[in-house]
């Protein structure tokens, strides 16, 4: 159904349901001139005179938003559709309604030889302007959340809300629905009955039936549609944050309602948009400093002001790569460093080791810190052996001709990290004595053969899960005692 004639038949509802008590009151009273006239009249004057007006007044900025004009203008008209249609029906109904009270006696008898008192007249006048109030506002709310839903899925406009109060709606809608059939009921009980015995056709018992059948019309109605109004935005909102649960942060929710639930998915897409933000920082400050180091520091940035823990440091070295870079143009040593480092990269950060820097052809890397890893000693030898595994039989260079021998050295120690730097540059380092033997390590493998050497405190912290080879004890510059030295049996 088109935008305008859904709103048109929301706007006839409510005469539809005087011409329903209407219909049953001829019935009842045999007045089939009073039944044509008001359904005559309400066709004319409260349904077709009130869609007229209402597409003049209400209708064109709703139109003029949904054909691509989302001036401010036309976004507040959106918002505020549902409070102003309903504020019209219901001052409408309060004016137009009563005339054909005034006026049904040209067109014949409308129950009894008596004039209606205004009372009388103005009291169904005002109750069937509240209920029409009620009933547009709710049925115009579904439809503005379902133009704000086409407005995003075809253009991805959100109008944000404009703060009102989901209370004050429920609120009324429970008290007219509570409070008005027992007023009516009251009011024929107590209130009409004076009139019955001066003319009114109508016995106490029908009067009660139509208003139970009206009453029960509107019930069906408050059932079928208020709960719909209040569900669905919740259920947009509901379907988006699932999305993001998933891990879809280019995920947004349409802002369907003007309440708190509007106000909560204006929050909601902000919260996300932040979460997007957060992400591209951390990938990108990932890319410049150790990934783990990276999501450590955004959810503890404490950690740069330093730590001491009992960390595996990994060197590796490519052998005879000064020869190698010399045969290739510069653009072609850094596109086979790339695809080299590629795979020496993977089996590290697989097992949650830190790659903490590239020095020329070397890579400087860590178990234990910062991400944490109870057998990081192992962890570190197995690395260490994948990456040796890989490259055996690989070629890299321009021509795929140049094998990669790599050399590695490992060392367990206790090591301080932490933030270094001055003048608002820092960098997240790992200082200590391990490290230097780890390096250290790397250096000997040209000496000792290797391609893997680890100290005596990886060999031990390692345990009996490979096969090691004793290659003696060094002595390290600075150092008054030797540190025992093996080689790793790839």
């Amino acid at each position: 159904m088109k935008p305008f004639a859904r709103y048109a038949l929301t706007l006839s509802i409510p005469a539809g349901i005087d011409m329903f008590s209407n219909a049953i009151f001829s019935v009842l009273t045999r007045e089939p001139g009073y039944f044509i006239w008001t359904q005559a009249y309400d066709a004319v004057f409260l349904i077709a005179l009130n869609i007229f007006l209402a597409h003049r007044f209400f209708w064109r900025p709703i139109a003029a938003i949904i054909d691509g004009d989302d001036s401010p203008g036309n976004r507040r008209a959106l918002n505020r559709f549902a409070r102003r249609s309903a504020i019209w029906v219901g001052c409408y109904f309060m004016v137009v309604y009563p005339v054909g009270f005034f006026l049904s006696p040209l067109a014949g008898s409308y129950g009894g030889d008596f004039a209606l008192p205004l009372d009388y007249i103005y009291f169904i006048a005002i109750i069937l302007a509240f209920t029409s109030s009620y009933l547009v506002f709710y049925l115009t709310s579904g439809q503005v959340t379902q133009i704000k839903l086409d407005l995003f899925a075809s253009r991805g406009i959100i109008i944000p809300a404009a703060g009102a109060k989901i209370r004050s709606r429920i609120v009324f809608a429970v008290g007219l629905i509570a409070i008005l059939p027992m007023v009516i009921f009251a009011a024929e009980l107590f209130w009409f009955t004076r009139y019955r015995g001066a003319g009114l056709d109508l016995p106490l018992e029908d009067a009660l039936l139509i208003d139970f059948a009206v009453a029960a019309v509107l019930v069906i109605l408050t059932l079928s549609f208020l709960p719909r109004t209040i569900t669905r935005p919740i259920e947009v909102l509901n379907e988006a944050v699932e999305k993001v649960a998933g891990g879809d942060l280019t995920t947004r929710a349409p802002v369907t309602s003007d309440d708190e639930i509007g106000l909560v998915t204006t929050r909601f897409n902000t919260m996300v948009e932040g979460l997007q933000e957060r992400r591209a920082i951390r990938e990108t400050f990932g890319k410049y400093v150790p990934e783990a180091v990276a999501e450590r520091l955004i959810r503890d940035p404490a950690i740069m002001q330093g730590e001491e823990r009992t960390a595996t440091i990994l060197f590796t070295d490519i052998s005879g790569f000064t020869g190698i870079s010399e045969r290739l143009t510069p653009a072609e040593t850094i596109a086979m460093l790339n695809e080299y480092f590629e795979v020496v990269l993977d089996p590290i950060q697989r097992r949650n080791g830190t790659v903490n820097a590239f020095i020329g052809d070397a890579v400087f890397a860590s178990f234990n810190v910062p991400a944490p890893d109870p057998d990081h000693a192992a962890t570190a030898v197995a690395a260490a052996l994948e990456i040796e595994d890989r490259l055996k039989g690989r070629l890299f260079g321009p021509e795929g001709d140049i094998r990669l021998d790599t050399r590695i050295g490992i060392n367990t120690g206790t090591v301080a990290a932490g933030a270094v730097g001055a003048g608002g540059r820092l960098g997240y380092t790992i200082l200590g004595d391990a490290v230097n033997i780890a390096a250290r390590l790397e250096a000997l493998v040209k000496e000792k053969g290797g391609p893997i050497l680890v100290s005596a405190a990886t060999r031990e912290a390692a345990g009996d899960r490979f096969r090691f080879e004793s290659v003696g004890a060094i002595t390290m510059r600075g150092r008054a005692h030797t540190t025992g030295v093996w080689r790793v049996l790839v």
